[in-house]
């Protein structure tokens, strides 16, 4: 026999558990403290019980015992009780009154049962004593009360006593007959919770049909107007999520924009080059178009890497601030830029300290703005120029500058470098025009910002950075 296919077991299990549901939730957390109300409840409920049934029993064993008091004064001067007196204190049932009557000259002069002295004895004509006590055993609340024989020099001492039992039964009647009406009212409470919390959650409805309704593209904030106050720290959430996405897209949708800017005119090259190497197969030709090939394509990689690098110093989202040592990195990077600066016959160098120069921030980002830095710097100082990167540190700013000696840029476009893809009419070399636009990205992500001047003697141009230091209050508050 064919046996069935085994599911997965992460799909059975996916299978097995329930969403989780706020009504469920809200009755698991409601019910545990209504059973213990229920049960301290009916605590309360025999203890007060108890305490009336005690007071409603004392009550009637004092008037017993005044009751008896009547008919021993009615008898006064006899040794015992009349028969008829015994009749009514010795009835039958099955939680009787026990009772005496004793002289403190002749002892006791009737009883029904071994019902000791009161603790103290009571007053002459006062009210009667109430005392709890034990005999044979048992528990007993005894009303006492003392009057004087009219005939003799003596003290006659009534007492009245019953069991605990009656009291105790009659508080447990209570509670019997009122746990239920309150198991009642819990579940009727459950009750109304439930209905109150499906009808509060349809004032979600309006929510889920506004999302329901949105496009793909609306990334709007959600109307607020009709959202609960309870509600509203998640549709702020939400809107802070439509809003990251609508950033995340306008990056993506500049980046397709930049990167077809770019990469149209090397494409175009490389085509052209193709085409005119199948056209004209000779050496020459074909060596000269490969040169070009050569030289579009790097072109087109360096546009590539800019535009990536761009998209990383625009992208919201980072990594937590660390502190990166600016001094150490400016040396090390214009150590290894030395080769590149020698073959084009240009004196790199660095002014500065060895290291102790930090900022908070992202290491790569820097190292980036500072490459592109250097690798304006380098283009246009031209053959025995110099190219200078400088750290320095003024009060609570750190400093990062690099200045070359090349024709530099007229004072009037200074306003528009930075932005992208804008290069000086002046410009004689080729680029993409996104490595300021880098720069000042980046050193806005640092908290800093980016300025420029003539260099020295008037010569070329100086591109400053200012950074926070890293233990500077305004860096506290940005890492904070």
């Amino acid at each position: 026999m064919m046996q069935p296919p085994r599911r997965p077991e992460g799909q059975n299990e996916r299978r097995m558990t329930r969403p989780p549901s706020l009504r469920r939730r809200l009755l698991t957390i409601l019910v545990v403290p209504l059973a213990l109300a229920w049960i301290g409840s009916g605590a309360l409920i025999y203890v007060l019980a108890l305490h009336y049934a005690n007071l409603s029993y004392d009550r009637s064993l004092v008037d017993t015992a005044r009751a008896l008091e009547r008919m021993a004064r009615s008898e006064s001067g006899a040794e015992s009780l009349s028969p008829q007196v015994r009749i009514l204190m010795e009835t039958e049932s099955d939680d009787p009154t026990w009772y005496s009557v004793r002289s403190l000259h002749h002892g006791v002069l009737a009883s029904n049962r071994d019902l000791p002295q009161p603790p103290s004895t009571p007053a002459i004509d006062a009210p009667p004593q109430l005392d709890s006590i034990e005999a044979n055993g048992r528990d007993l609340r005894m009303a006492s009360l003392a009057l004087r024989d009219g005939d003799a020099d003596d003290t006659i001492v009534i007492s009245v006593a019953e069991t605990m039992r009656g009291r105790q039964s009659l508080a447990r009647e209570i509670l019997v007959g009122t746990l239920p009406v309150v198991l009642l009212l819990i579940a009727v409470v459950l009750a109304l919770v439930w209905v109150g919390v499906s009808r509060g959650l349809r004032l979600l409805d309006p929510l889920v049909d506004q999302l329901a309704q949105r496009r793909a593209r609306d990334l709007a904030p959600l109307d607020q107007r009709n959202v609960p106050t309870e509600i509203r720290p998640l549709t702020q959430t939400i809107d802070a999520l439509l809003q990251r996405l609508r950033t995340l897209l306008d990056l993506q949708e500049r980046f397709i924009a930049d990167a077809a800017h770019q990469l149209r005119t090397p494409l175009a090259g490389l085509r052209l080059q193709a085409e005119r190497a199948l056209a004209d197969p000779r050496p020459d030709s074909v060596r000269d178009a490969l040169a070009h090939v050569e030289r579009l394509s790097a072109g087109a990689g360096r546009a590539a890497g800019q535009l990536l690098a761009l998209a990383r110093a625009q992208a919201d989202e980072q990594d937590a601030p660390l502190r990166v040592d600016l001094a150490r990195l400016a040396r090390d990077y214009v150590a290894e830029r030395v080769p590149d600066a020698l073959a084009l016959r240009i004196d790199l160098g660095y002014e500065g300290p060895a290291s102790g120069a930090e900022v908070a921030g992202d290491a790569i980002m820097l190292r980036e703005a500072l490459v592109n830095l250097v690798d304006n710097a380098l283009n246009y100082a031209g053959e025995r120029g110099t190219v200078t990167v400088a750290v320095a540190q003024e009060l609570r700013t750190l400093v990062l500058e690099v200045e070359d000696s090349g024709p530099g840029v007229p004072q009037e476009w200074w306003p528009r470098l930075g932005e992208r893809f804008f290069r000086p009419p002046c410009s004689r070399r080729e680029g993409s025009g996104l490595g300021l636009a880098i720069v000042r990205r980046i050193a806005e992500r640092h908290g800093g910002a980016v300025a420029f001047a003539r260099g020295r003697d008037g010569m070329g141009l100086r591109v400053t950075l200012r950074f926070p230091a890293a233990n500077s209050p305004a860096t506290l508050s940005q890492t904070g």
